[in-house]
C-alpha cells in the first residue's frame, strides 16, 4: 500500500518532478560538486567516451571553483541546482529557501548559462521549495537508483549500477566529489557499451 501511494504521489507531481528517463538508456547523475580534481577528471572520462552527463552542484563550490563550471560546461554537460551550502530543506525557513533559489539567477548571470533542474540536498523536497522550483521554472529530479557511493566500496558500487541491476530510464545518483567514481567511471561506461546500454544527460531526453 505505502509504494502504492508513493507511486501515485509522484504520478500527480510528474509535471514538476522526474524520477525516471523517458528514453531506454540510463541517465548519469552526480550531486555536490564542483571538485577541484575529480569533477573535470569525471566530466573528462564520460566526454571522451561521447557521454554526456548530467551535473548538480552546490553554490558554494562553484564559487570557489568557477574555471572548472566553465569547463564542464563548455564539455556540453548539464549543470543543475543542488542548493547554495546542501542544508536540507526541511530545516530552512521559508525566507531562505527563498534566498537558496536566489542564487540561480546569480549563476545564470555569471556563466551565460540556463539551469533547467534541481534536485534537493538528500533528496528531501518540502512544498516551500516544490513551490520555488516551479517559481523559477525547473523540474525537480530525483533518482532511481543510487550507487552507494558515499557507503560502499568500489566493487560494490561497480555491482550496484551494474549493467544487469540498470533498468531502462533509470537515473544513477553518483557525487563528483569522490575519488572512487573518477576511478571507476571509464570501467562503468566500458561496461555499459559491452552490455548494449545507452547512456544519457537529462537534456538529451
Amino acid at each position: 500500500m505505502k509504494s502504492l501511494i508513493i507511486n501515485l504521489i509522484y504520478f500527480l507531481m510528474s509535471p514538476f518532478l522526474i524520477r525516471k528517463g523517458k528514453k531506454s538508456g540510463v541517465y548519469l547523475t552526480f550531486d555536490d560538486g564542483p571538485h577541484p580534481v575529480n569533477t573535470l577528471k569525471i566530466a573528462n572520462a564520460l566526454s571522451d567516451a561521447g557521454v554526456r552527463a548530467s551535473f548538480f552542484w552546490v553554490g558554494d563550490q562553484i564559487e570557489k571553483h568557477p574555471e572548472i563550471v566553465k569547463e564542464v560546461i563548455q564539455l556540453g554537460h548539464d549543470i543543475g541546482y543542488h542548493s547554495f551550502s546542501h542544508k536540507s530543506l526541511r530545516k530552512m525557513s521559508r525566507q531562505e529557501v527563498a534566498a537558496d533559489f536566489a542564487y540561480i539567477r546569480r549563476f545564470e548571470k555569471q556563466f551565460g548559462y540556463r539551469i533547467k533542474y534541481y534536485r534537493p540536498p538528500y533528496g528531501e523536497l518540502t512544498l516551500t521549495g516544490l513551490f520555488m522550483a516551479v517559481r523559477y521554472g525547473l523540474k525537480v529530479v530525483m533518482w532511481s537508483l543510487d550507487s552507494r557511493d558515499s557507503y560502499d566500496a568500489e566493487e560494490e558500487v561497480m555491482n550496484n549500477v551494474s549493467p544487469n541491476m540498470v533498468m531502462k530510464g533509470d537515473i544513477l545518483l553518483f557525487h563528483d566529489d569522490y575519488d572512487l567514481n573518477a576511478k571507476i567511471m571509464p570501467k562503468l561506461i566500458k561496461e555499459y557499451r559491452q552490455a548494449e546500454v545507452s547512456l544519457c544527460s537529462l537534456e538529451s531526453q
